[in-house]
């Protein structure tokens, strides 16, 4: 029988195998048999082990071990179960009342959760780790500020806010020691948890957000649908659409209702694109608020890209300025067009040195002036932090996947240098023939024959690949055709 949920069968599976359970695991597990799925889920698991038993009755040299569950005949009674149910969850619940740890089960296949964002993000350890070669694969997560966002493979996006520090506990769980935290749960992961010092937030198919003070303090609020908090020792407390509670072991009430601050929580990464348009041959200033883009010190490089109209484009005065005075520019004039053989410089570089990073609203400025091909043009900006420029061979090799113009892209880089192109599932093969790609200073370079020009990529980070002179979005990296 299929279990009624991830959760279900992780926490039945803990029981049966004896593995300890904390008073949260505990509560949760009657919570949750008050559904008649999982009860009968946990009925035929029980009786499953108890014919288990009885098979292995009189086989010599394989070890009887005593269960902490009542084996039952195959046609019980789910009241009987239940009851089983009841005295298993007793026996365990007179153990002293411990916040104990989550027990780890990453699966074989790889980890629960990838990296699926990042902004403005430093490193509690004072270094990046190595986002090329082993993105996603530490299971701690701790910044001093900026974003990161994780996304686990049942679809759960985990939104962290800096300063703060989490671990990935396994397909279905997470445990947030400090900091900020807002979690989408889609329809069907039901029963993802996320415990902190002295509790466990379920979820019950929501979006919800938590904040745990350096002094232990914890406020919980619900966005969207509605959340269960367990705290050992007392009721489960359940939570519904923008309500939000205080969890303060130090005052007289040690959970308390409070308004739900939404205001204080980022929910989403924030964008990265800005648009652009010209109208007239006369040069134009455009301006764009990215103060949400800059929380440190670091090398910020604006990516101009043309996207319809007839004319070519010429970028320059590219700067950076806080509260309106310039903190950096680069000097260089570049161009962006429909053509990448009219594209030049379009990647610019802007270093905001230790001293010069303050907060403040900070501003991207840029003037564009059509060149040739007529007036109109509309375009984007994407605002990125320190592309990766120490990127390899190996770090391109794969297949990539994107869409434009409403049909699926697929571009696969091959470890001889040539390319596979597919569009609609298919495999173009009047594209790119002939054609060889290469890597400089961390860009790729490809050769396209036909068109007599050089596409150029380069890496936001291990699984998000730019295109830098092309109208397209980012690529994603995605299993080979």
């Amino acid at each position: 029988m299929k279990p009624p949920s991830p959760e279900l069968r992780q926490l039945v599976d803990q029981l049966l195998d004896e593995r300890e359970m904390s008073k949260v695991d505990t509560s949760r597990l009657e919570d949750l048999m008050h559904d008649e799925d999982a009860l009968r889920y946990y009925s035929e698991m029980v009786t499953h082990e108890a014919m288990m038993a009885e098979a292995l009755d009189g086989i010599t040299g394989v070890e009887k071990k005593p269960r902490n569950v009542i084996a039952f005949p195959v046609k019980v009674a789910l009241g009987a179960a239940a009851a089983a149910l009841f005295f298993a969850l007793g026996f365990l619940s007179r153990r002293p009342e411990v916040m104990e740890k989550p027990v780890a089960t990453v699966p074989a296949d790889g980890l629960p959760a990838r990296i699926t964002g990042l902004m403005g993000v430093e490193w509690s350890e004072g270094h990046e780790p190595d986002l090329l070669g082993s993105q996603g694969k530490t299971r701690r997560l701790s910044i001093r500020t900026g974003l990161v966002e994780l996304t686990y493979g049942s679809g759960v996006r985990v939104t962290l806010e800096g300063p703060v520090d989490y671990s990935i506990v396994n397909d279905t769980a997470g445990s947030l020691t400090v900091g900020k935290l807002v979690a989408y749960v889609p329809r069907g992961a039901e029963g993802f948890h996320v415990d902190y010092a002295k509790g466990r937030v379920v979820d019950l198919g929501t979006e919800f957000a938590m904040d745990v003070h350096p002094d232990g303090k914890t406020e919980l609020g619900v966005f969207d649908g509605k959340v269960q908090l367990h705290v050992p020792g007392q009721d489960v407390r359940l939570l519904q659409v923008n309500q939000a509670l205080m969890h303060d072991d130090t005052a007289e009430e040690s959970v308390s209702s409070i308004p739900l601050d939404r205001e204080k929580f980022v929910r989403r990464m924030p964008a990265r694109d800005f648009r652009w348009e010209l109208k007239s041959a006369v040069p134009r200033q455009v301006e764009f608020d990215v103060t949400h883009l800059i929380w440190k010190s670091g090398t910020y490089r604006p990516v101009f890209k043309w996207m319809q109209g007839p004319a070519d484009v010429s970028v320059k005065d590219v700067m950076l300025l806080r509260n309106g005075v310039v903190v950096c520019r680069d000097p260089r004039t570049g161009a962006t067009g429909r053509r990448a053989s009219m594209v030049d410089d379009n990647l610019f570089t802007l270093p905001v040195t230790g001293d010069r990073y303050e907060p403040g609203r900070w501003t991207l400025r840029a003037t564009l002036q059509p060149l040739r091909g007529g007036s109109n043009a509309t375009g984007i900006v994407q605002f990125e932090e320190g592309l990766i420029t120490t990127a390899t061979e190996a770090d391109f090799i794969g297949t990539w996947r994107y869409f434009y113009g409403g049909l699926e892209h697929k571009r696969q880089f091959l470890p001889d240098g040539t390319m596979r192109f597919y569009k609609g599932g298919r495999l173009a093969t009047e594209n790119f023939v002939n054609g060889h790609w290469h890597v400089k200073d961390g860009i790729l370079y490809q050769d396209v024959p036909e068109g007599s020009y050089v596409e150029t990529h380069a890496l936001r980070n291990k699984d998000t690949l730019i295109f830098v002179n092309r109208p397209y979005d980012n690529a994603v990296r995605v299993k080979d055709p």
